[in-house]
């Protein structure tokens, strides 16, 4: 069955004899991998300069139960994120974005108001010309709201420490290793209400960037069943 849906571009996978695979974020259908027949072929319209991380496509899907993967049957460039790859700070966050997506959006799920956001944000971090150093902080923690995983209470004197493993703020130290002290904490509760659009309002101690983001990402392989990343290694390099 063919269907069209605007797509968000998380991964381009080269395949021997110029195929590739695609995984896609699509409005109606989710997360989705699709194949790629030539990328090279002149007849097929689908480059791979318009399938760079987090660009948006007007897509054509060829998806049957007979075939374990889709196929990517033409696509259009609704928006190119070309400010984006000309400097090595917005091009280090577009993969550790998309990087993130591809392991915590489930395959099945559609969600329009998750899909405007990450549009939103791919779109902002495009034009902005603010400074990029916290987007990525701000941006785990609105997507962690948008996938129900917040935390469920606030940072106070009385509960100064963010438990990584329950979602919560204590009043003392687990008897883990799994958590957050109280400046990283009480960081992350004051941004968790900043919208994506204010990202460059975001005050972050540069000491403290690494261990908010380290935190965060163990807070998503417990809640969101994210398998480890990679790509935040490049982050600490740039930021």
């Amino acid at each position: 069955m063919f269907h069209s849906d605007e797509a968000i571009v998380l991964q381009l996978i080269p395949h021997k004899d110029h195929n590739a695979i695609v995984k896609l974020y699509a409005r109606n259908t989710g997360l989705v991998s699709c194949w790629i027949n030539s990328l090279r072929s002149k007849s097929s319209g689908i480059r791979s300069s318009g399938l760079q991380p987090l660009s948006i496509i007007n897509s054509i899907i060829d998806q049957r139960e007979t075939k374990q993967l889709s196929t990517l049957k033409e696509m259009q460039i609704s928006f190119s994120p070309t400010h984006i790859y000309t400097t090595i700070e917005k091009s280090s966050l577009a993969i550790f974005v998309a990087e993130l997506l591809s392991h915590t959006i489930k395959e099945t799920a559609t969600d329009n108001s998750l899909y405007d956001f990450i549009r939103e944000s791919i779109i902002l971090l495009n034009d902005t010309k603010d400074n990029c150093a916290n987007f990525h902080i701000v941006f785990m923690l609105n997507l962690s709201n948008h996938l129900g995983i917040l935390p469920k209470n606030s940072f106070t004197l009385e509960t100064p420490y963010l438990n990584l493993e329950e979602g919560v703020y204590l009043g003392k130290t687990p008897l883990h290793t799994s958590f957050l002290y109280p400046d990283e904490s009480e960081c992350i509760s004051k941004l968790s209400s900043l919208p994506i659009s204010s990202f460059a309002e975001a005050a972050i101690p540069s000491a403290m960037r690494k261990n908010i983001l380290h935190g965060l990402l163990k807070y998503f392989e417990i809640h969101a069943n994210m398998t480890p990343l990679k790509s935040h290694l490049v982050l600490e390099e740039v930021f």
